[in-house]
Order: structure tokens, then sequence, then C-alpha cells
């Protein structure tokens, strides 16, 4: 029996090796696989962080059209804390046939700017030739064929068609209401300012005679 045994050592030995060797190979085998699977889900991970990160703010950009006597008259982009004077700096700065005097009297340049705003800034011959009038009170805008508080043929203010910053103009309104007034539109009838409560009653009953749908 003891021979017996003695001629099985040298299988059992190598047999005994291949198992471990085996055994070594398993492991390897399975640490590097849940590694890799953990590198797959941090992987995974990060995508999912990523999908669900808010996008950035958007609506922080607002487009202008800046015309009449500037070096550069063009429709540009601006940040929505811009005000007039960088729409003026922008285009290049007023050229020398504007009316410089009458810019300063009427222009609030500290004023914010909005979305499809209308820029114009009169030549000296608009002002000459009447093509341009002058409020007596300060204005923020003034554009050709605008109304005046001291002329009887002036013409009202179509609200379908006027800027935000043209509806400021008007006696009463401020910015807010002026931007309600045009985000309301179309208006079939001057009373739709009431009835859609655009702005109070006593408000209307000062532009009432200023302005028109038509």
């Amino acid at each position: 029996m003891e021979g017996l045994i003695k001629s099985f050592q040298p299988f059992i030995k190598k047999y005994a090796v291949e198992s471990f060797l085996i055994c070594v190979a398993f492991c390897i085998g399975g640490v590097s696989l849940l590694l890799f699977l953990g590198e797959k889900n941090t992987k995974n991970t990060d995508t999912i962080i990523q999908t669900s990160t808010p996008p950035s703010q958007k609506n922080t950009e607002i487009v202008v059209d800046v015309s009449g006597a500037v070096k550069n008259p063009f429709v540009y982009s601006f940040h929505t804390t811009a005000r007039f004077i960088d729409a003026i700096q922008k285009a290049g700065g007023l050229t020398d046939e504007a009316d410089a005097a009458f810019v300063t009297r009427n222009i609030n340049y500290a004023r914010i700017l909005s979305d499809q705003e209308k820029i114009y800034i009169p030549f000296l011959s608009d002002t000459m030739n009447g093509v341009v009038g002058e409020n007596k009170r300060i204005i923020e805008y003034i554009q050709p064929n605008t109304f005046s508080n001291t002329s009887s043929e002036s013409k009202s203010i179509n609200i379908n068609t006027a800027s935000s910053l043209q509806l400021d103009q008007l006696p009463g309104v401020g910015k807010v209401q002026a931007d309600a007034i045009f985000k309301g539109k179309p208006y079939y009838a001057l009373d739709d300012l009431i009835k859609n409560k655009i702005i109070p009653q006593s408000t209307y009953e000062k532009i009432k005679e200023l302005i028109s749908v038509y």
C-alpha cells in the first residue's frame, strides 16, 4: 500500500499545483470583473449627474435695432442688463450729422434696454425740418412721427405697432405698464386695455385720447 501511495504522489502534486493555479486565475478574473463593473457604474453615474444638471438660464440676451445718426447702424445683441449708452457705443457713437443737443435733452442714456427695441437717433435735418418733434417733458426715446404733447396735430400712437419705449412715453405709463401693453397685443378696441386688465382705469383715462388700434 505504501508503495502504491508513493507511485501516485507525482500525480497528486501535479494536479494540486494545477488546481492552485486555476484558483488563482479565477480570483484574478473575478477581481478584474469587479473593477470593470465598478468603473462602468461610475461612468454611468457621471452621465446621469451630467444629464440631470439643470441647463444654464436662458433669455439672458436681447436684440436691439440701432439706427439713425450713428456711425454703424445695425441690429445688435446685448445682455439683459445693458443700458442705452451701451447701444450707442456699440453702434460706434453719434455721427457729426446727429442733433447732439436734442439727444442730450431727450434721451436717458442710463435707461435699461428691452428686447426688440428700436432706437433711432435723429439727424440735425430731422429736427430742423420738423420730422422729429420734441416734447417739453423729458422723454426716453424719440423717433419720426411720434406724438408731441404740445402739438394739436400730433398723431396718436398705434398700440398694436408701437414699441414698448414709445408706449413708455405716454403720460402716466411707466416701463412696467408699457411692457404689459406691448405684450398684450393684438388689440381690437381701446377698451381691450381695461377688459384684459392690462392697465388700470386711471391710466387708461390719461392716454385714451393719445392712442389708437389702427
